[in-house]
């Protein structure tokens, strides 16, 4: 078994920062042997939790911490990102009803497509953490 290689990233609050944050993930998930659709699956889940962060948690506050944190194994990569904010309620959330397209509200949508487990964690007094994990023997339609 692979030893777990962990790496850390802190970014700003800012929608400029998300480009840097998917730079950063996708050439350690290359690096660490991930296929390109994974490498996308993780970009496109990453550029949406952000935008959340910052639209929702942080109410587009521009100057707030969002701590990265993307860890591999053999098996896996898991992407934890971290924020101070607002914390998620996933009580008020809702999937969008794909058969009425409309503006925003795919993105939690988008990543338990596009991964194989999404967890919230709102234990902390500020904040949540979400996780994502995408498996290496990933299929498509599972999630």
């Amino acid at each position: 078994m692979m030893k777990v290689t962990e790496h850390v990233l802190v970014i700003e609050s800012q929608l400029d920062q998300v480009g840097k944050a998917r730079q950063w993930a996708a050439k350690l998930a290359r690096k660490a042997g991930f296929d390109k659709e994974a490498v996308f699956a993780l970009e496109l889940a990453l550029s949406e939790a952000l935008a959340n962060v910052i639209r929702h948690a942080y109410q587009g506050a521009g100057n707030r911490e969002i701590r990265l944190s993307l860890a591999f194994d053999d098996e896996k990569l898991r992407l934890a990102i971290r924020d101070f904010g607002k914390k998620f309620d996933l009580t008020n959330y809702r999937p969008p009803d794909l058969s009425r397209p409309h503006e925003g509200g795919y993105g939690i949508y988008l990543m338990h497509e596009l991964m194989d487990e999404v967890h919230y964690d709102t234990s902390q007094r500020h904040g949540t953490t979400l996780t994502l994990v995408r498996y290496r023997s990933h299929q498509r339609g599972r999630s």
